[in-house]
């Protein structure tokens, strides 16, 4: 072989050297599930991070990784918190993240952009709502004829649901200028004048209402009843290589959402009420309440998963009950048809159009197989309920 042969390949070996071992550290791509310490015999379990956002759409994530570390029987499913969805996006598509509560319609278009991922799951039900200041003359959607409104992403239900309003009170697109705003950061923007409405998932809806500036125009459960606006999605990587993890997460999920809509006042593993004499966890004072609703509140406040006032969260899971619910997560075809034609029909596909010789559908960005295994046995204290 002459020496520009060598030469030649040579460097090819390390430039495939270099990409497996890319591969590998930065990506992940050969990694099993990380395994971490187990019980006191030495026994391991798997261990995997969950990407959310601090919104209530996505409190069954929070819930399910305090179950998760409470319990021993279940693989640990560790809360991920982002502030932004590029954030959380940009990980999954550099493979840094294999599960994550995302909008419907960003899931659907990230599959069609080639990034490999299934809705495995729904995040919630209604929790959305559009606000306005607290003073202003709102009274319908027909008076933010000419105004701007806030949305939390291009790519969401939120953003759907505005053009279904503005279907049925007869506004053009030229009539309503939407602004692309971070989550957190719509409450500041309303007060300080940056738009005249903003539609979004609880808490920030219920925090201008808090702070005494913001009243809500709507609530989504009253004009689109049975909302979606987040979804559970895994990476297909995740699938392939460990489908009986994605499972376990699902009824994770599952069994939160349905103790937090359905369950009684036992306390959950790791709680307990203050000033009881077995006070010997995170204690809840008295009289914040300690129905299930009010667990996960106080769960999901700490630091280490939204890192917000429980209070705020109470108000929202309380005022009223239906403001937001956890029960009826499994995927059904026709919540995801209506979702589809809508944003088909602003173009979300524009980069790849839906035609009969290129077909995008359910089944292409949705996989419910993992729903039919049942849920946790949640690790509840035995007390009966006071």
């Amino acid at each position: 072989m002459s020496s520009f042969g060598k030469l030649t390949l040579t460097c090819l070996c390390l430039l495939g050297t270099v990409t497996i071992l890319h591969a590998h550290f930065n990506l992940g791509m050969f990694d099993p599930p990380q395994q971490i310490a187990g019980d006191e015999n030495g026994a391991t379990r798997k261990s995997l991070r969950v990407g959310h956002l601090p919104v209530t759409c996505h409190l069954t994530c929070p819930v399910t990784s305090w179950v998760s570390k409470h319990s021993q029987q279940h693989s640990e499913f560790v809360s991920w918190r982002y502030t932004s969805w590029p954030a959380m996006t940009e990980d999954i598509d550099a493979g840094n993240l294999d599960a994550a509560f995302i909008l419907a319609p960003l899931a659907m278009v990230m599959q069609r952009q080639g990034t490999p991922v299934k809705i495995v799951h729904l995040g919630h039900r209604d929790g959305t709502a559009i606000v306005v200041e607290k003073d202003s003359p709102y009274k319908t959607f027909a008076d933010l004829r000419g105004k701007r409104i806030a949305i939390p992403h291009r790519y969401s239900n939120q953003r759907i649901l505005i053009e279904k309003l503005k279907d049925e009170f007869g506004l053009t697109n030229a009539e309503i200028t939407l602004i692309d705003y971070p989550p957190p950061e719509m409450p500041a923007g309303l007060k300080s004048g940056q738009f005249e409405a903003y539609i979004v998932g609880e808490p920030f809806a219920a925090k201008a209402e808090m702070d005494g500036f913001g009243r809500v125009l709507y609530f989504t459960k009253d004009i689109w009843p049975n909302f979606i606006s987040c979804v559970l999605v895994v990476t297909e990587r995740l699938i392939e290589r460990d489908p009986e993890l994605v499972t376990e997460l699902v009824q994770g999920i599952s069994a939160s959402g349905k103790w937090i809509d359905q369950g009684d006042d036992r306390l959950m593993a790791g709680l307990a009420v203050e000033g009881t004499p077995s006070a010997d966890g995170d204690a809840i004072p008295e009289q914040f309440g300690r129905s299930p609703r009010m667990q996960a509140a106080w769960i999901a406040a700490r630091q280490e998963y939204y890192n917000q006032d429980p209070e705020l969260l109470k108000f929202v899971l309380t005022r009223p009950l239906d403001r937001v619910s956890y029960s009826r997560l499994d995927l059904a075809k026709e919540d995801f048809a209506e979702i589809q034609d809508y944003a088909q029909r602003l173009g979300f596909f524009s980069f790849r159009p839906v035609t009969a010789d290129d077909p995008f559908g359910f089944d292409d960005y949705c996989d419910p197989s993992f729903e039919q295994s049942g849920m946790w046995s949640l690790p509840l204290k035995s007390e009966e309920p006071q």
